[in-house]
């Protein structure tokens, strides 16, 4: 069984609901630390990134909905888990315009807000939203940009994780090699 952390299936659920109603945003949208490369001209972008600017995770708090069965195991803590969203806009039509570029950022903002809101009432938050890159107003710009730091409820469940079995000893047959010796590593005492 796959494990979907709780910020996977917010992007996930948000790319699932841009990609029937505005295809175009599903496909401007990231996932990650490492943004893909901008080309060309600004474009409508978001960009999803786990943690806070600073990295924090999250706060540990009390299980919110205690209980569960063997498909669903009881959760032992709720990771209230920081994320960060940059919403970038731009208005092509009109590159000197700033009201037209504000237009543009606020109106993805509100696109990505609405389907947040769907896809995760009631266990999302938003912390801090803010205009990034208007300390330096000398500079001309095309397109805006909103920096949303959130929290989604993560449930830490009460299940042993699942790898792989990692033997300490290992085998190695070289009859692949054209080799007729069996080869055995013991396990380290």
């Amino acid at each position: 069984m796959a494990v979907i952390l709780a910020l996977e299936k917010l992007f996930d659920d948000v790319q699932a609901r841009f990609a029937v109603e505005t295809p175009a945003l599903a496909s401007a949208s990231f996932f990650g630390w490492r943004e893909p490369p901008r080309q060309g001209t600004p474009t409508s972008r978001i960009v999803w990134v786990p943690g806070d600017p600073r990295g924090a995770l999250g706060a540990v708090g009390p299980a919110r909905f205690p209980g569960g069965s063997a498909q669903r195991p009881r959760p032992l803590a709720t990771l209230h888990e920081l994320f960060y969203v940059e919403i970038s806009g731009a208005d092509a039509t009109a590159p000197d315009n700033e009201r037209a570029q504000y237009h543009a950022t606020r109106l993805l903002f509100d696109a990505w807000l609405r389907a947040v809101y769907l896809a995760a009432y009631g266990t999302f938050a938003i912390v801090s939203a803010e205009w990034i890159g208007v300390a330096d107003r000398a500079q001309r710009r095309y397109g805006a940009a909103i920096r949303v730091v959130g929290t989604i409820d993560a449930k830490v469940p009460d299940s042993a994780l699942t790898a792989a079995d990692a033997k300490l000893g290992a085998e190695l047959d070289l009859a692949e090699l054209s080799v007729t010796d069996h080869i055995s590593i013991p396990r380290p005492p």
